[in-house]
């Protein structure tokens, strides 16, 4: 969501956090469906975090952003890390 202040639309901050919370549930729930109990909700969770944030500041189309975390977590879990 936008804002208006002092002339200037400002993204709501919440409205970012928001919205970063559901790509990282989109992202858990693919690679929970991918590898399915051979990794705990922790490790999944551990996994999803880390490439978000080393995918987030380079992605040029943010609606994609939820299958490249989940592909890069499924890669680092298969990996052993």
């Amino acid at each position: 969501m936008t804002r208006n202040v002092d002339g200037h639309l400002v993204r709501d901050p919440h409205g970012l956090h928001a919205q970063t919370e559901d790509q990282l549930r989109q992202a858990t729930a693919e690679v929970h469906r991918r590898v399915g109990d051979a990794f705990d909700e922790q490790a999944v969770q551990r996994a999803v975090r880390d490439a978000y944030e080393e995918i987030h500041d380079h992605a040029s189309i943010e609606s994609f952003l939820p299958i490249l975390v989940a592909r890069s977590a499924e890669q680092k879990l298969a990996a052993g890390g």
